[in-house]
């Protein structure tokens, strides 16, 4: 996947005029030509009720003019909370440094 901005990159996806998958929230962070974009989404099951959120973390690299993507991972909602709970001890609950 490339994309000229990061803005372009999206989750939402149809499959013959149904939402299939529903981007819920999108975070970007970008630093010295590299960005990763963490988006939490849903998806349809088969019965049409949507299955519990995930967290797709996208990793892009500026190439040129545009954004190619360098790796991707989807982690269920069971495994986002257990990397939320591991950066939580890690860091504390102290305010955000911007060291």
């Amino acid at each position: 996947m490339q994309v000229a901005e990061l803005d372009e990159v999206q989750y939402d996806l149809e499959l013959e005029g149904e939402l299939a998958r529903e981007q819920l929230s999108r975070r970007v962070w970008e630093s010295k030509g590299w960005a990763t974009v963490a988006i939490a989404f849903r998806e349809r099951a088969t019965t049409g009720a949507w299955k519990a959120p995930k967290l797709a973390l996208l990793r892009f690299r500026r190439v040129h003019e545009s954004w190619q993507r360098q790796a991707q991972i989807t982690l269920s909602g069971t495994e986002a909370h257990a990397l939320a709970g591991e950066l939580s001890s890690w860091f504390g609950a102290a305010a955000p440094d911007d060291d």
